[in-house]
């Protein structure tokens, strides 16, 4: 029986960075699902389809951190690796404590990303 792929849902509002997500996370076998507005990735969300989801923190009109607690409270077991290019994330959203990194659960990792830092999250998480 072939082993099922582990399909991930990436949110970057910068297409380049979506597509890049995506081309590398393909080339090591994942299904990906990749939109560069956050409404319409929470209107295609489905419960249970996914075994990650990556989401960029600084988007307009939906910030990552509000797309998050969208999601949780749609599938309460989805699993998140926030990318962000901000050096700082709790002068951000200092409300969102609640989010801050939680082994296997959720995470942070920085842009510019490296494809190693990448996979080395993605893998720990999906796993």
């Amino acid at each position: 029986m072939a082993e099922v792929k582990k399909r991930i849902m990436i949110v970057d509002d910068e297409k380049d960075v979506g597509r890049t997500l995506k081309m590398i996370l393909e080339n090591y076998g994942f299904d990906i699902d990749s939109f560069t507005d956050p409404a319409i990735a929470l209107e295609q969300f489905k419960p249970s389809l996914y075994d990650l989801t990556i989401l960029d923190i600084r988007m307009p009109e939906i910030n990552g951190f509000e797309l998050y607690d969208q999601l949780k409270s749609k599938d309460p077991k989805i699993k998140t690796l926030f990318i962000t290019a901000l050096s700082r994330v709790e002068s951000y959203n200092t409300e969102n404590k609640k989010v801050y990194p939680l082994r296997g659960q959720r995470h942070f990792i920085k842009k510019p990303l490296s494809m190693d830092e990448l996979l080395e999250q993605v893998y720990s998480m999906v796993s």
